[in-house]
């Protein structure tokens, strides 16, 4: 394996778990993507079950965590150290902030802790082989 200090990329194939991590961080940023939008554009989506006022914060923060998630996915698979850190700081803090949507989508909300859950999984646990 071949480290440049600079770059920080690997010479190894990746491990399954780190290819199904990338591809699902990009999904997983791309349905926040979509959101956020509907938080902010079509505010009548989401408002039956509410469990809080302000749309415009949360589909904001949802279009940020959209893109740094797809940023995050397309650096894993360009095999950069950054977009590991990034990916696993990421998918707790998205598994936290889908907690919160439980009472407002609850599928929704299941899911995306499901599926954060399995990138956390896989970008730590997964990945342990591929920097060593």
């Amino acid at each position: 394996m071949s480290t440049s200090a600079a770059t920080h990329t690997m010479s190894r194939a990746r491990s399954g778990w780190v290819w199904f991590a990338a591809t699902m961080l990009i999904v997983a940023g791309g349905f926040n993507l979509i959101h956020g939008f509907v938080a902010l554009e079509r505010k009548q989506f989401v408002t039956t079950q509410i469990a809080y006022s302000n749309l415009t914060f949360w589909g904001w923060v949802f279009l940020i965590l959209g893109v740094l998630q797809i940023s995050a996915g397309a650096a894993i698979l360009a095999r950069r150290l950054g977009g590991y850190k990034l990916g696993v700081v990421l998918s707790g803090g998205v598994m936290i902030v889908w907690f919160l949507m439980t009472f407002s989508a609850p599928f929704a909300a299941i899911l995306g802790v499901i599926v954060n859950g399995l990138i956390l999984y896989g970008l730590t646990v997964g990945a342990a082989d591929d920097w060593v």
